[in-house]
């Protein structure tokens, strides 16, 4: 968690809050406050004792000689009525020692109007997911136009990226560039084998609809083992997930398409309730110019950056932010001294509202567009710190509208924004700095 996740968390813990949606079944990763790490970065057998030249490793077909023929055959059976929402029978693992319970396949090939979805996790946290909105109310997901294609994009090679997105026509801030539900959610968890994990994770795709098992097979992968291939897709392209207290990797097919910037030009957020990955676009984007999102943090040291990106997704940034290391470095630092600054509310303080606009400004520079909540926040306060509440709701409101864009509804803050849009007079940070 970077320094400005702390900044903003400790005025959460410091100042009253106001009332928010009950919190869902399904959450955003715990660790990720504003997913500065978006995808997954497990090794392939999603556990920390294996090293990375077991993965490498092409598995000998005798790997699978101890696999059961019968469970794999059983998946294609008609599901019975005791199996609802799912497609199919289960196919479970063994009771497994350390989780206390089986694994299993749940496959429901009609859900979101048969693009169908695959989720291997235990039999409890399978009911939550049958729970959720996306399951019960198939119209959840029409009325937001979910798994739909926008029209504004396309899947394009792009030079020395492989394939990406492109705009089909000019976006504007806040448009949305996709909207799409997972094929496959799968529990991370370090007590099979990769053998194993991959014949219940084949089973997974296998019985998806073939259009969507298709897309899924044809994603990027790291290592291009084909014995472990449904893996290595998740290594190459996964977001996370916290389901039922245990963390889960999704994989969006269209979303995975999208190529990394450090100065992106769109920005996501997962809506936990319907499992959908929104993307939308931060600032102008020309048709024919690439949508690109952040898969780390872009609020880091350049060093940073690098390491995060080639440790795990294997290449090396050579955007414009990391080719100018120096001057985004020196950038970097005057954004984090604002930051402490404005962040702090002992007299006297050097904190201005002409601050909190240079803090802006720097974002904007840095190309840092879709996370400008947090100078926007900053801004807010600052200015109703001196009692200016009418340029403190513009920005509350800016704030509000960024951090919507970024997080979804679901992060705690937002209520922040709230409370200070409730009545900025009533506000803890009215006229605080100039009593």
């Amino acid at each position: 968690m970077t320094f400005f996740a702390f900044s903003l968390l400790a005025i959460v813990f410091t100042s009253p809050v106001s009332s928010s949606p009950s919190a869902p079944p399904v959450t955003l990763l715990k660790q990720q406050c504003w997913h500065e790490y978006p995808f997954t970065t497990s090794l392939l057998q999603s556990s920390p004792y294996v090293s990375e030249a077991d993965i490498i490793t092409p598995l000998r077909s005798s790997t699978f000689a101890n696999i059961p023929t019968v469970l794999i055959s059983s998946a294609r059976n008609e599901a019975t009525s005791e199996h609802a929402p799912w497609s199919y029978p289960p196919v479970c693992t063994t009771i497994l020692p350390h989780l206390s319970t089986q694994l299993c396949v749940y496959t429901n090939t009609s859900f979101s109007n048969g693009r169908g979805i695959s989720i291997f996790t235990t039999p409890s946290i399978a009911r939550d997911f049958a729970n959720l909105p996306a399951f019960q109310d198939p119209a959840a997901l029409l009325a937001k136009d979910v798994n739909t294609n926008s029209g504004v994009w396309s899947a394009e090679k792009i030079e020395g990226k492989g394939v990406g997105l492109v705009a089909k026509r000019n976006l504007e801030f806040g448009d949305r560039v996709t909207a799409y539900t997972p094929a496959l959610i799968a529990v991370m968890e370090g007590e099979l084998s990769t053998a194993e994990r991959e014949k219940y994770w084949r089973i997974a795709i296998d019985q998806l609809p073939k259009e969507t098992g298709e897309m899924y097979l044809g994603l990027a992968t790291v290592f291009g083992i084909k014995s472990v291939v449904v893996q290595d897709v998740v290594k190459a392209n996964s977001f996370q997930l916290d389901v039922g207290g245990a963390t889960h990797l999704a994989v969006y097919p269209e979303t995975s398409r999208m190529n990394h910037a450090c100065s992106p030009n769109a920005q996501y957020n997962i809506d936990p309730t319907l499992l959908t990955h929104f993307v939308h676009a931060t600032r102008p984007i020309e048709k024919g110019e690439e949508i690109t999102i952040s898969y780390t943090s872009p609020l880091d040291f350049t060093d940073a950056r690098q390491h995060h990106l080639k440790e795990n997704f294997f290449f090396t940034c050579s955007c414009s932010r990391c080719n100018a290391k120096d001057q985004t470095d020196k950038v970097f630092r005057q954004m984090q001294i604002y930051q402490n600054i404005l962040n702090g509310w002992d007299k006297p303080s050097k904190a201005t509202p002409e601050m909190a606009e240079n803090l802006i400004d720097l974002y904007r520079k840095e190309g840092l567009e879709g996370f400008l909540d947090i100078p926007y926040g900053y801004a807010a306060l600052a200015y109703n710190a001196v009692g200016n509440t009418k340029v403190a709701e513009k920005y509350a409101h800016a704030a509000k509208a960024a951090i919507l864009m970024k997080d979804g509804q679901w992060t705690n803050n937002l209520k922040i924004w709230n409370k200070l849009l409730e009545n900025p007079k009533d506000h803890w940070s009215y006229r605080y700095r100039v009593r």
